[in-house]
């Protein structure tokens, strides 16, 4: 659609004012940060909250109306005051739409009420008559769905005026399946179903030529990753999350297109894909679901594009990777509550833009470099959280400093002097059998003020001042 590259932009515009907690935390909320937000749609919704009043019963027992051949049931209902029962809507006629495309969606829409199985705020009550566009023209019929004009090779006037986008989000509709529904809208370019109770197969997708975003989270639906998205090689907005979906992520959902991947609190399992790098996602989330191995070494790709990026609350394994420090865009990076080992890699004192870095609940060891707690005077850093792990040391100046100030949290570690660590038998049962020997590398892979070049220094130095890769030594 014309519209579509435009609002694909500002949607990308509009993620990157939120942060990733929200997302993660809280399934009602389509975007990420660490403050939550509502749901984007092309137009607002107009109308009101779309709710219908229960029938009011008196002594009388005025109720639903009866059926027109109950006549004596009728009869005393109008004795006691009760309201006539209203007629009932005819059936639009050829004439009455717009147009033709309209005409052809009437159906559709007919259809799909017909299986809504529950509809807490009446939203389908305005789904009647003709006026499918009428939230275009400022009314309040057939709520969730928005029309705008084709590309702009064709004429802006009612005869081309379609349905662009659908934005259930919020709504609480219930039904057993969306096929044969959203794949029905020819013009389709946007599907918003946050927080509803649809199940079923994912629809196809790929004959939608102008569609780019779908968001199904917070949903019923279940089994493998939905094979229908795989193919959507147009799509900037993928959203999966708070569903019940299991099984491995094709390595091809790593090719798509998208500026926001979000498929955490599923059951998503096994080995992140080792094309992981090929992402061009800015927003990527996979937490909450119980995928194992190492953060695939191929993130250094994401450099040009990747801004936040969640994997707490996992099963990764396998040392930090030194490649983390090059992705140079990086604002939030949070890999908490795995079992991720090894020393922190210099490399990440590379990482200029970020705000938030939290690798708290894992196993990680060895010394925490001064090079990465500049960042909180050199940089952007706000928040550094690497408590729950097993750092037998600290910087001498800028991360003793951070942790006096309460940025740093470097509780339940195996540091001396510092109040809050794990036992000393703890920490030195973990020394003496690691979970695995992890490389440290002496490089700082940029140019950081007050920090020596390694090949200006001796590498015995550096060890000792910005890693120190192994070694012991319990905490209090």
């Amino acid at each position: 659609m014309a519209a579509a590259s435009g609002n694909a932009r500002l949607l990308a515009l509009a993620l990157g004012l939120a942060a990733l907690h929200g997302v993660v935390c809280d399934p009602s909320h389509t975007h990420f940060a660490m403050v939550s937000r509502d749901a984007p749609s092309w137009r607002p919704d107009r109308g009101g909250h779309g709710k219908v009043s229960a029938p009011s019963l008196d002594t009388c027992g005025c109720g639903p109306a009866p059926a027109p051949a109950d006549p004596l049931k009728a009869a005393s209902l109008d004795k006691c005051g009760c309201p006539p029962a209203p007629a009932p809507s005819p059936e639009p006629s050829p004439e009455d739409f717009l147009n033709e495309n309209l005409r052809a969606l009437y159906p559709v829409i007919q259809a799909f009420k017909a299986t809504i199985t529950s509809d807490p705020r009446g939203v389908t009550a305005s789904w009647v008559g003709p006026d499918l566009c009428d939230s275009y023209f400022g009314g309040d019929m057939y709520k969730g769905f928005y029309c705008e004009h084709p590309p702009p090779d064709e004429p802006k006037d009612n005869t081309t005026l379609t349905i662009a986008s659908i934005d259930f989000n919020g709504y609480g509709l219930g039904a057993p399946s969306l096929a044969g529904f959203v794949d029905a809208f020819p013009d389709l370019a946007l599907f918003h179903a946050n927080s509803n109770n649809f199940s079923g197969e994912v629809p196809d997708l790929t004959d939608l030529p102008y569609f780019y975003e779908l968001d199904l989270s917070n949903n019923n639906f279940s089994g493998a990753f939905p094979a229908t998205v795989v193919p959507l090689g147009r799509l900037l907005f993928l959203d999966l999350r708070f569903n019940r979906f299991v099984g491995t992520v094709p390595p091809p959902v790593f090719d798509l297109t998208v500026v926001a991947l979000f498929l955490n609190n599923n059951g998503f399992y096994g080995n992140i894909p080792d094309n992981f790098g090929s992402t061009t996602a800015e927003y990527l989330v996979v937490a909450n679901n119980q995928f194992t191995g190492p953060i695939p070494r191929s993130i250094y790709n994401t450099s040009a594009n990747l801004s936040e990026v969640l994997f707490l609350n996992n099963h990764l394994s396998g040392c930090l990777p030194y490649e983390i420090g090059l992705v140079e865009g990086l604002t939030v990076f949070d890999a908490g509550g795995n079992d991720i080992t090894g020393p922190i890699p210099l490399s990440l004192g590379c990482l200029g833009l970020v705000e938030e870095l939290n690798l708290a609940g894992n196993q990680l060891y060895g010394h925490i470099p001064d090079v990465l707690c500049a960042l909180a005077k050199t940089g952007k850093l706000q928040n550094l959280s690497l408590s729950d792990n097993y750092f037998h040391s600290v910087g001498r100046h800028h991360c003793l400093e951070l942790v006096r100030s309460k940025v740093l949290d470097v509780r339940l570690n195996c540091i001396p002097n510092i109040p809050h660590q794990r036992p000393a038998l703890e920490c030195t049962r973990f020394y003496a059998d690691p979970p695995q020997h992890c490389p440290f590398v002496p490089h700082i892979p940029c140019d950081l003020p007050g920090f020596r070049p390694p090949a200006a220094a001796l590498p015995s130095a550096v060890a000792a001042e910005e890693g120190g890769g192994g070694g012991g030594g319990g905490g209090n």
